[in-house]
């Protein structure tokens, strides 16, 4: 575990304005790279964040057979122009035969425009918060159903979305069984949520997988009807908060190294003592 890898993570405001978007991640992508970032980590929702949940529908695009969508397109543009890594924390991409739902798709686009891998979200956030927000992923969400990880500059990377941060035995699959040495939770949690428990679940993730996490998130108020969490962070294997941005729109850069993953597992060989309950 001798990698390191420098890693920029986006906090965006996005809304219902695809031009807009695009052009704040350019912005972020141009100031992480900057930075040294050879890896740029772009929220959930960083292409469009509506009123409705179908309103994702008219910006879907055909992920799966390589089509050249302006999303995905400009991604490759920027990977291409910048010479990094690009994760799409997550964006709309059709589902074949339905015109309904679409897939809440991480994709990994390399540093000469590939598309490397794609992840679609598992868990969908259907929930009626008291005193917060009413929200129905599903109704125009269809769930994914594989865990990814990806090998990026020699790191190990396993990648999931907002809710699927809440389910812990996602987060074993990609350690035990894949490998993972990083942990990618690009998100858009609420505000509600946010405050509540997202420092305590990102730090557990951390500490029980014994990995590093980075967690890009939507910060601020996209809408009438949805605020996000904000507090863009990076946690290291100790569970450590070591980077983060609280509020406002902009990138938090840090060096992830294999070798704290390796100590950390050798000191406390909790991965080796796990038992995989079926």
């Amino acid at each position: 575990m001798s990698w390191q890898l420098r890693v920029g993570a986006v906090q965006m405001c996005s809304g219902d304005d695809l031009d807009a978007n695009l052009m704040a991640v350019a912005g972020a992508v141009k100031a992480a790279t900057a930075d040294g970032a050879k890896l740029v980590v772009l929220p959930e929702n960083f292409s469009f964040l509506g009123t409705r949940e179908q309103d994702k529908l008219a910006v879907a695009e055909d992920i799966a057979h390589g089509a050249r969508g302006r999303i995905l397109q400009t991604l490759r543009e920027l990977a291409e122009q910048h010479a990094t890594w690009i994760v799409g924390g997550g964006t709309p991409e059709i589902v074949p035969g339905d015109s309904r739902r679409t897939f809440n798709t991480a994709v990994v686009v390399g540093p000469t425009g590939e598309l490397v891998a794609r992840y679609r979200k598992v868990h969908l956030f259907d929930v009626d918060i008291p005193g917060g927000a009413v929200l129905r992923e599903s109704d125009a969400t269809a769930p994914g159903v594989e865990p990814v990880v990806v090998e990026i500059e020699g790191a190990k990377v396993g990648l999931s979305i907002c809710y699927d941060l809440r389910f812990p035995e996602l987060y074993r699959r990609l350690v035990k069984d894949r490998g993972a040495e990083v942990l990618l939770v690009p998100s858009a949690f609420t505000a509600h949520t946010g405050a509540a428990h997202w420092h305590l679940l990102l730090r557990a993730r951390a500490v029980e997988n014994q990995a590093w996490v980075v967690a890009a998130a939507q910060g601020g108020r996209h809408n009438e009807k949805r605020e996000s969490y904000g507090h863009t962070l990076m946690v290291d294997p100790w569970g450590t908060v070591v980077a983060e941005r609280a509020e406002g729109l902009g990138v938090i850069v840090h060096t992830l190294d294999g070798e704290a993953v390796a100590t950390r597992r050798r000191q406390m060989p909790c991965l080796e003592h796990a038992v995989l309950w079926t």
